[in-house]
């Protein structure tokens, strides 16, 4: 991997690059966007006839959120038995240093990815909350279908200004999105330590509760029937779950609801009432308020962000 400082003058002063990049067994292009010194946005978008493998070694102290919007793959580091897999919906926060990676992309569909790469060395004032994430060489928490994370990306991709304003936006965007994953993964260890404190058989019941909420959201059971069925009373249960996951058992619900409504609006399967009552809501004012709160945006506009895109790709091309 390139390190950030060493991005040449010329490329610097220009803010932004686009490149078509040879890859064995397909086609690839990726647009940098050079926000301040030690600090980049990276999308790529490729095709790709057969899986491709690629070594990456970092040799600096790099922080890097990635965010698939889709395409399948998975990557390691060379020197851990861990995998990850990279798919849509999932975002990386990834701190490395002296460290390879070795990625293989899937052949099955588009590969639209983006990076937020940023060079340690000149963000001084990160360390100390980098503490607890930079022990090791290699350090990774993956996030999956997070509403806030999505709408963040989303802003960045469709970002309204051009000039001063749109570096000033997307370098606020990025900083809001690398605050989200720290202060997630500070959060994550309070939920470890709150969980400590839980009696392991509740532990398992919560559980329980979360993989028949994961099954039946479009329908799910009242707080007091899902206490019933998994062993608990409504108290422990609303407590506990908030504790062990972070969220509220409603909030989860509607989290696995809006992410569903937002992939079925994606791929033009049905239109925005239908889609409310395939999730789960029969009041369509009601569905769309919290999609818009969810989001920040109105669901009717989920095909127009998807055009949008379509036509990006395909001036990309033209240009090429």
């Amino acid at each position: 991997m390139e390190e950030i400082s060493d991005i040449p003058l010329s490329s610097r002063q220009r803010e932004q690059y686009d490149q078509s990049i040879p890859i064995l067994g397909g086609t690839g292009h990726i647009q940098r966007i050079f926000l301040r010194k030690g600090m980049e946005i990276n999308w790529f978008d490729g095709r790709l006839h057969e899986p491709v493998t690629l070594d990456v070694g970092v040799h600096y102290p790099h922080l890097e959120i990635s965010y698939t919007l889709s395409g399948q793959g998975c990557w390691e580091p060379t020197d851990s038995s861990r995998s990850y897999g990279l798919s849509p919906g999932v975002s990386n926060l990834v701190y490395m240093s002296n460290s390879e990676v070795r990625a293989e992309l899937f052949p099955q569909e588009r590969i639209f990815h983006m990076e937020l790469r940023i060079d340690v060395r000149h963000f001084g004032e990160l360390l100390p909350d980098l503490a607890r994430i930079s022990n090791e060489p290699f350090f990774c928490k993956q996030t999956a279908d997070s509403p806030h994370i999505s709408l963040l990306v989303e802003q960045i991709k469709q970002c309204p200004y051009s000039g001063t304003f749109r570096k000033l936006y997307l370098e606020g965007k990025a900083i809001e999105l690398l605050v989200y994953h720290l202060d997630g993964a500070e959060k994550e260890e309070q939920l470890v330590r709150a969980a400590s404190a839980l009696k392991a058989d509740d532990i398992r019941c919560l559980h329980q509760a979360k993989e028949i909420l994961s099954h039946t959201w479009r329908e799910p059971p009242g707080l007091l029937e899902l206490a019933r069925l998994v062993g608990l009373n409504d108290y422990k249960l609303k407590l506990g779950f908030k504790q062990l996951f972070g969220t509220t058992v409603f909030g989860y619900v509607r989290g696995l609801r809006m992410n569903e409504a937002r992939k079925i609006l994606e791929q033009g399967k049905a239109n925005v009432s239908e889609a409310a009552m395939l999730v789960g809501y029969h009041n369509l004012s009601h569905f769309a308020s919290l999609f818009r709160k969810t989001y920040g945006y109105n669901p009717s506009e989920v095909g127009k962000v998807s055009l949008c895109e379509i036509g990006q790709s395909c001036d990309r091309k033209k240009s090429v």
